[in-house]
């Protein structure tokens, strides 16, 4: 059994870390937050002291990082993974980047530190981290994604194999598309239902099992009987707002990662000719709420 390395112990990536040990893989984790390594050890895991002992200590490393700027410290800063050659022969990266940049990525690393990598981005959130149901898409060489797959399998319930490197990112586009496309038709239709005057907390219901059921939908209606917070619930109920010119405040200046998949959508399409209409619908919503002052503000 190889031994794993973990970088980036965040609301997914800590859960996803916390199955890997769980799958009886021996880990090695670091985490810019020393504080997040705690549980992991609690979990069997050994904490190390930076990105370059985790790769001289495993076989393959699993980066699940915010974006390019963490990952460009985390592989090429001081004490970076990537600094030279070592022990590790293989990065697994499961943030959402541009197929670009994976591509960019890919070759540098090889180049500096004589590794391999394929994109591996995951969906399913904090929950489907926790519950090991994530689905995750890789791009990269064949041998590399089997190698990975039975480290994947411990936190994602399937791995489906798109292409070449950067193959993961692009479908990772595809999906958030999708899932931003849903978020939006689900607010349309909760704030059409209740202006006449239906039952709103019986549509999921009245729904489900139908052609316009969806996981975005169940979700939504778990979070709001439960009580329990939601991305999903805080998105929706912030195109609500927009459309009631109410405007989430409490979102303004944090909505950082869903600008960046957003902004990574938008510009494939334009690389491509390809129009994104709702797309820039659902961008068009919230990136004038990211820039507003947070309440309270001066």
């Amino acid at each position: 059994m190889e031994t794993i390395g973990f970088i980036g112990l965040g609301d997914i990536g800590s859960p996803m870390a916390q199955r890997v040990a769980a799958a009886g893989f021996p880990l090695r984790v670091w985490n810019r937050t020393a504080s997040k390594i705690v549980p992991l050890v609690a979990a069997g895991a050994c904490s190390v002291s930076s990105p370059a002992e985790i790769a001289d200590q495993t076989d393959m490393v699993l980066t699940c990082l915010d974006g390019p700027e963490a990952m460009e410290q985390v592989l090429f800063g001081p004490e970076g993974l990537a600094t030279e050659r070592r022990r590790a022969t293989l990065l697994v990266d499961c943030a959402t980047t541009s197929p670009a940049y994976a591509r960019e990525l890919a070759q540098r690393l090889h180049g500096l530190a004589g590794m391999t990598m394929i994109d591996v981005p995951i969906s399913g959130g904090a929950i489907g981290a926790q519950a090991g149901t994530l689905a995750a898409m890789a791009g990269g060489a064949v041998k590399d994604v089997e190698r990975a797959r039975p480290v994947i399998a411990s936190f994602a319930s399937q791995m489906t194999h798109m292409g070449e490197l950067g193959a993961g990112q692009a479908t990772k586009a595809c999906n958030q598309i999708i899932n931003f496309g849903t978020i939006a038709a689900v607010a349309e239709a909760i704030n059409l239902g209740r202006r006449h005057g239906i039952d709103i907390a019986n549509l999921p219901s009245a729904i489900a099992n139908g052609f316009a059921d969806s996981n975005i939908l169940r979700e939504y209606d778990r979070s709001v009987r439960t009580g329990e917070p939601s991305p999903i619930h805080v998105l929706i109920k912030a195109v609500i707002n927009h459309y009631s010119a109410t405007p989430s405040r409490e979102l303004a200046g944090h909505l950082q990662i869903l600008m960046k998949d957003l902004q990574i959508a938008l510009d494939m399409g334009r690389e491509v000719g390809a129009p994104l209409p709702l797309l820039s619908h659902f961008d068009a919503v919230f990136r004038p709420l990211h820039k507003l002052e947070p309440a309270g503000s001066n």
